[in-house]
């Protein structure tokens, strides 16, 4: 699969990081994430990997596995969020498949970092608020780790690609 070209990944992450920054300042001091602000962000991602797909041939593979990714993110997220609202908030689900969308963009190993980034990093958070508190009824604001899911996957994709012998 070929990956995008430089500047599609640039406009990606334009497009991304002041919605994610945005979401996640909302989410923590409100603990909700707007869908005017959800929907801005997934339209936003959509239409850079459209154009991508419609003026780099080479990588319609990546957007479509990019695509694919994210209605399976919200396929999931949604029947979590239906079954288990106390598990997964419908903010969540309707912001994962923008953020792992966009992960999966940036290649295989950033989404798969980005998977085990968002696990390590919202468990830890967990921990943390449940040794804070001793209520296992309290509540963070998952939104911020779902948003971080493509810097935590930049950042881990050397790590998943050596640990799997894939460079």
């Amino acid at each position: 699969m070929a990956a995008l070209p430089l500047l599609a990944v640039v406009a990606l992450l334009v497009v991304y990081a002041p919605h994610a920054v945005a979401l996640s300042v909302v989410d923590v001091r409100e603990h909700r994430l707007p869908n005017r602000l959800v929907g801005s962000l997934t339209a936003s991602v959509l239409l850079v990997l459209a154009a991508t797909a419609a003026l780099a041939a080479p990588a319609r593979p990546a957007v479509l596995f990019a695509i694919a990714i994210g209605l399976v993110a919200a396929l999931v997220g949604l029947a979590i969020a239906a079954v288990g609202p106390q598990l997964l908030g419908m903010g969540d689900a309707k912001t994962a498949p923008a953020a792992l969308a966009t992960s999966a963009a940036l290649g295989w190993d950033v989404l798969v970092a980005a998977l085990l980034g968002i696990a390590v990093v919202g468990g830890a958070v967990g921990i943390v608020l449940l040794a804070a508190t001793r209520d296992a009824s309290a509540r963070f604001a998952y939104g911020p780790v779902l948003l971080s899911a493509p810097l935590l996957g930049l950042v881990g994709a050397p790590f998943v690609r050596a640990a799997l012998g894939a460079g």
